[in-house]
């Protein structure tokens, strides 16, 4: 499907914030994971567990598509359910006006940070006592990085923390924004703390799921960008899995990848190639933005 979009000008105090007199632009956000890049599942195999955690490394051909379409006049943003510190350093190097990371936990703007939202310590709290009685591990993730907990989900990070407040001990500030657990015990998590707080719970691979506050989402992270800048001209959303569906409902023209789910696909106004035929690229070029 092909689609063209004429760009709106940037507010006058955008382009004073910038220093520049781009006329006009417009504003995309960008998923990682299955996106903006993938990574083989052979090559995993020999990594370490240093670069297992680190996101993947974009194409040549998608980064510059990106330095191209940030090159005329645009403006990019990483929209992850990522840690920044765990962004690697070949993406994150690519010229991103900000990122929404954590599921919307994080949302920063330049060096301007607008959200930094972490979990209660009631709810770190019931995460321990689940692990506790479950024998299940867990992995805590924050602005400052990601710690396993119990040899983390599969039970094979050894050694690690054997309690969430020891894991915390090894994050700076001592918070959490999310934590990923095996599917069962998350919703144990959740059942437990039901009335008392708002928690939400997605699914991932591998039989996990991401539990986090329900006011954290990618919609919530994208809203607050867009509030921020006033005027950010017609707006795309690139992703290809459920948790991107609520940048969609934010963007003009919401893009899903060859790889994306069914439901991520019907709820695009673009189906672009997949992420390892770089889709990304492919999609800036048919909507002409680069």
């Amino acid at each position: 499907m092909r689609c063209c979009c004429r760009a709106r000008p940037y507010s006058a105090a955008w382009n004073e914030r910038l220093g520049t007199n781009v006329a006009e632009c417009v504003t995309a956000f960008f998923d990682i994971d299955g996106t903006l890049g993938w990574t083989d599942p052979v090559a995993r195999e020999h990594m370490s567990d240093t670069e297992r955690k680190l996101s993947p490394v974009p194409s040549p051909i998608v980064a510059d598509a990106i330095r191209r379409f940030v090159a005329a006049g645009n403006r990019a943003f990483i929209c992850s359910g990522r840690s920044p510190l765990d962004i690697h350093p070949k993406m994150a190097a690519l010229p991103f006006s900000g990122m929404a990371c954590l599921a919307g936990a994080y949302v920063k703007v330049g060096d301007v940070v607008l959200r930094d939202v972490a979990l209660p310590p009631g709810v770190l709290a019931c995460v321990d006592e689940v692990l506790l009685e479950t024998g299940m591990g867990a992995l805590l993730e924050s602005v400052r990085g990601s710690v396993d907990v119990r040899g983390g989900t599969a039970g094979t990070h050894w050694p690690s923390p054997a309690s969430v407040a020891e894991a915390l001990e090894r994050i700076p500030g001592g918070r959490a924004h999310k934590v990923v657990l095996p599917t069962p015990t998350a919703k144990l998590v959740v059942s437990r703390l039901a009335g008392a707080v708002g928690l939400s719970i997605m699914e991932l691979e591998l039989g996990n799921s991401e539990v986090g506050l329900v006011e954290n989402s990618k919609s919530g992270a994208v809203k607050a960008i867009l509030d921020y800048l006033g005027d950010a001209g017609t707006t795309y959303g690139f992703g290809d899995s459920e948790n991107d569906l609520s940048l969609f409902e934010q963007v003009d023209v919401p893009v899903a990848m060859g790889n994306a789910s069914p439901v991520v696909k019907a709820a695009a106004s673009m189906v672009t190639d997949t992420v390892d035929n770089d889709g990304v690229a492919t999609a800036l070029a048919t909507l002409g933005l680069i």
